[in-house]
This record gives structure tokens, C-alpha cells and sequence, in this order.
């Protein structure tokens, strides 16, 4: 099914918003099945922009594409104009792009700080070895400190990893992500297993890494959706059904079928 332009778009407005990260016809195939099935979609600069659609639609194979830890069997993915598809995963943090995972990716041994030192050794001039000691990276203390106060995690900086809720160690792991300096975010289900007091503070916390930089994320609840997105990808069947802002596509007959249901009506 192709997706269709929805009504309100702009047309004929002049120069459009800088596009920051675009998938062209992307496929990818295991074993004959076609978990995504020409996808397309431009995700502007400085926009939070959220993939969402039913279980199996293609939601996370289409993460992994953009972000380099799948190759498509065909179709590109750019980075500011520039092809990214066939780059290892560690090029494409270079040249701007950074992501989460849903599952949890923390050194759980190590403090909260600690973690974040190692991830910013990957940047600095400090030698990439395994056995560098803590205290060689105090260097990058001050950066290291900084995000910390981004993610809202300071006053638990000394703490283990292994000790902190859920919903802090996703504040942690985007942390981590943040250590790139990425220009643009992607974020898999930043959300997922939280209460309601955990998802305050995540959807803070995306605002507060979403000013100066583009955030693309993967989100199932659709409360958090309205919350932040500016605009919106609806996939079915591993293509683009819809997309457009939430006011959009959830009156899209077609949304509203799919994935929505009497959430539309409410």
C-alpha cells in the first residue's frame, strides 16, 4: 500500500525544511520475506519525529536500516545528503548519527559516570584499549558531567548501573548515545515498561535532548506520541501507510483501521 499525502500538507510554499535523514525505497528481505517493502520517507532537521505502527510492521528492521545495523537488500538510506547504507555502524556514529536500544546496553558494574567516561573515550584522543584505566579518562570528566545534567542523572552520578530503576538507566543510555554528539537521535521504544512518573521524565527528557538536534523514535504509546512528535510515519505490512502531524493521521480512515482504533474517537 502506498502512502498518500495527507490533507494541510503544505504544496508549492517555496524551499522545504533541510532534510536530515531519508530513506529511498529501502527493502529488506530474510529468506524471501519482506520485513520492509520500499519504504520511504524524509525526517526534517530539527524535527522529533515518530515511527509507529501494529506488532510485525517493520518498526525496528526500519531502525536497524537507518541506523546501519542492517543492510538493505535494496533501496539507500542518506545522512544529510550524504549515502550512509553502506557504511559499518561505527562511520555512521562518526558522521552524525547516534541511537538507543530498546534492551538495555549498559556497563552495569560500572557507575553511572563511568559509563558515560568510556563512551566519550571513543571520541577523544585517548588510546581505544580495553585495560585504560578510569583515572586516565578524568580528562573527560567535564563533558562527562555535563550530560549527566542534560539526562537528569547528577546527583547519581557514583551510583552502579546495575542499581538504578528502568527508567533511569534509559536517562543513562540516552546519555550514552549523547556522548557522540550525534545531529541526529534515534530512540527505540524510549518508554517501553515505565509507569506513568517514569514517562514524565522520559518525555522531558526528549525535549530537553530534541533543541539542537533531530530525534527519530519508535514509540508504542500513543499518549507519548501526541506529546512530542511534530510529525508522524505510520507503517503497515512493512510500508508506509500514512504520515503527517498526529492530528493527521489519526483521522486517517485508513490509521484508524490499522493501528488506532476507538483511540481516534477518544
Amino acid at each position: 500500500m502506498t502512502a498518500q499525502t495527507l490533507p494541510g500538507s503544505p504544496v508549492g510554499v517555496g524551499p522545504g525544511p533541510t532534510v536530515a535523514l531519508e530513506a529511498r525505497q529501502l527493502v529488506k528481505e530474510f529468506r524471501g520475506f519482506r520485513a520492509t517493502n520500499g519504504v520511504s520517507l524524509d525526517i526534517h532537521e530539527g524535527e522529533i519525529h515518530a515511527i509507529i505502527g501494529p506488532n510485525g510492521a517493520g518498526k525496528t528492521t526500519l531502525f536497524n536500516l537507518l541506523s546501519g545495523f542492517l543492510k538493505p537488500t535494496s533501496g539507500e538510506v542518506r545522512l544529510f545528503g550524504q549515502r550512509i547504507d553502506t557504511l559499518p555502524p561505527h562511520q555512521i556514529v562518526r558522521r552524525g548519527l547516534s541511537r538507543s536500544f530498546q534492551i538495555s546496553s549498559v556497563f552495569p558494574s560500572m557507575t553511572v559516570r563511568e559509563n558515560l567516561l568510556v563512551a566519550l573515550q571513543s571520541r577523544s584522543r585517548l588510546p581505544g584499549q580495553f585495560w585504560t584505566p578510569i583515572s586516565r579518562l578524568e580528562t573527560l570528566g567535564p563533558q562527562a558531567d555535563a550530560i549527566l545534567a542534560d539526562v537528569g542523572l547528577a546527583e547519581s552520578h557514583a551510583r552502579l548501573a546495575a542499581d538504578l530503576s528502568h527508567g533511569e538507566k534509559r536517562q543513562l543510555e540516552i546519555g550514552i548515545s549523547l556522548t557522540q554528539n550525534p545531529r541526529v537521535l534515534l530512540l527505540d521504544e524510549p518508554t517501553s515498561g515505565m509507569g506513568s512518573e517514569g514517562i514524565a521524565r522520559v518525555i522531558a527528557l526528549v525535549r530537553q535532548v530534541a533543541r539542537g538536534r533531530t530525534v527519530v523514535l519508535v514509540e508504542h504509546n500513543m499518549s507519548v506520541v501526541s506529546e512530542l512528535a511534530d510529525r508522524i510515519t505510520v507503517l503497515q505490512y512493512g510500508a508506509v501507510l500514512a504520515s503527517g502531524s498526529y492530528e493527521q493521521v489519526r483521522q486517517d480512515p485508513r490509521v484508524i483501521e490499522a493501528y488506532l482504533g476507538d483511540e481516534a474517537h477518544e
